[in-house]
């Protein structure tokens, strides 16, 4: 005699909604359930944006208006400055005045040049920039 199957097999919801402290659309449709964005989305894509205004504020009432001033146009100028259009920049200078270069986040390892899609040809990069191609 065969035993019954010991699987739990996990029931669909009808559609999402708010359980276990989780936010999530209560559409009954995909587009609905595809469209919804979490709220916390705007706050991280714009953290470093309100991080570095933040801290533009802070130097500027410590040390006045010239420091602020002074780093942005640092940066606007350090931004300026590239390579060849087929090499890729490592942005060294403006990692170290922003302060980039002292965290490793995930693009640091796993982001690899190897692996790197920019690579093309140098001539013709340099032909099509420069209106030849």
């Amino acid at each position: 005699m065969m035993e019954p199957s010991v699987k739990v097999k996990p029931a669909m919801s009808e559609s999402f909604d708010v359980t276990k402290g989780h936010l999530a659309p209560l559409d009954k449709n995909c587009s609905g359930q595809i469209s919804f964005v979490h709220p916390l989305k705007d706050s991280e894509e714009n953290y470093d944006a309100h991080h570095n205004s933040l801290n533009m504020n802070i130097l500027r009432n410590r040390e006045g208006l010239h420091a602020p001033l002074k780093m942005s146009m640092e940066i606007q100028a350090v931004k300026k400055v590239g390579r060849l259009p087929f090499l890729q920049s490592s942005n060294a200078s403006l990692d170290s005045l922003t302060g980039r270069d002292l965290c490793i986040d995930f693009t640091d390892f796993l982001s690899t040049p190897e692996f790197s899609e920019h690579l093309r040809q140098p001539h013709a990069v340099m032909e099509k920039s420069l209106g030849i191609l």
